[in-house]
């Protein structure tokens, strides 16, 4: 943090080492470096073939779900593992809240984009993500759950 002191005077070290007092976080390099090597021995290309293959089989789940409406691309190709959606006339609060008692986590709210909702004309969307680490099977689980919210909410 400093260059020098005296009894006089301290004289600060430059940025970014004068931000830096203490040990340096070395466990949270060596997760990180654990966390790349690990995605490396997957790689790159079988990750994303992955996570196209969720993405596709979400947007085909909320799809067979009915009454669901999904917010941007349709092509599972053009958008990322992130998949905006609402149900019927449920609040998109209420889907979590249902989702959450089946052990289906999604965000529910506003997601820091409120002119998309003026855009889309909607108080809030839910957004269920996949990555490397979801299977097929809890796509399903969200459709059957989200089923359920249809059912509770008689939508």
């Amino acid at each position: 943090m400093i260059s020098r002191v005296t009894l006089e005077r301290t004289t600060w070290n430059t940025v970014p080492h004068k931000f830096e007092a203490g040990t340096p976080d070395v466990a949270s390099v060596t997760g990180l470096a654990a966390a790349c090597d690990y995605l490396d021995g997957i790689g790159r290309d079988a990750i994303h073939e992955h996570e196209l293959s969720l993405t596709r089989h979400l947007v085909d789940v909320l799809d067979e779900v009915g009454g669901v409406t999904v917010y941007g691309p349709g092509d599972g190709q053009d958008r990322g593992g992130a998949v905006s959606f609402n149900i019927a006339d449920v609040h998109a609060h209420d889907v979590g809240t249902v989702l959450d008692r089946h052990g289906v986590e999604v965000r529910a709210g506003h997601h820091c984009a409120q002119p998309l909702m003026r855009r889309y004309d909607v108080p809030a969307m839910a957004r269920a993500s996949v990555y490397l680490y979801n299977t097929h099977d809890e796509i399903d689980t969200l459709g059957a759950a989200l089923s359920d919210v249809r059912r509770v909410f008689r939508v």
